[in-house]
């Protein structure tokens, strides 16, 4: 009786405790290559602009990011529609900054910005994801009668908790 007790409460404990066991941080530190897309610049106030980019790990495999923001060019601040971290098909982080400063250096021509980036959410092991991560972004403009995209980097840097 004594054994079929302790088995219980084993199996009790297990059950009790499985989602913290199977919950893990997931560590990133990556440098993304960026193009970054002009969308709607029709209001100074609310630039709408578009970026893609991909990182390479040391294990050899590549992670991707996309992301969709909203430029406040008078005020200097940048918020995201969204941003996507995809570690693979099945595999991905929903994240969004707000409100965070953002600059544009005439000498240099180059715009940067660096803040907290949030983690909302993903998709398979992403699923019901949190933490929040930082993203320092410069972007180097070409000239103006150049046929090259803006392009850029975004570094990404902290912990994503996953629930699974």
């Amino acid at each position: 009786m004594k054994t079929l007790f302790r088995t219980l409460s084993l199996v009790a404990l297990w059950a009790l405790s499985g989602p913290a066991i199977a919950a893990e941080a997931v560590p990133i530190n990556a440098t993304f290559g960026i193009q970054w897309t002009p969308v709607d610049w029709s209001v100074i106030t609310d630039r709408i602009t578009e970026s893609l980019g991909a990182a390479g790990l040391p294990n050899g495999r590549v992670i991707s990011i996309a992301t969709r923001d909203h430029l406040d060019a008078v005020n200097g601040r940048i918020t995201s529609d969204y941003a996507i971290i995809a570690f693979s098909d099945s595999d991905w982080v929903w994240a969004e900054y707000d409100n965070i400063p953002a600059v544009y250096d005439p000498a240099t021509n180059t715009a940067s910005f660096f803040g907290p980036l949030k983690v909302v959410g993903g998709g398979g092991r992403f699923v019901e994801a949190t933490g929040t991560l930082s993203i320092r972004t410069t972007i180097l403009f070409p000239a103006v009668d150049s046929q090259i995209p803006p392009v850029g980097t975004f570094d990404i840097k902290g912990v994503i908790k996953t629930a699974k």
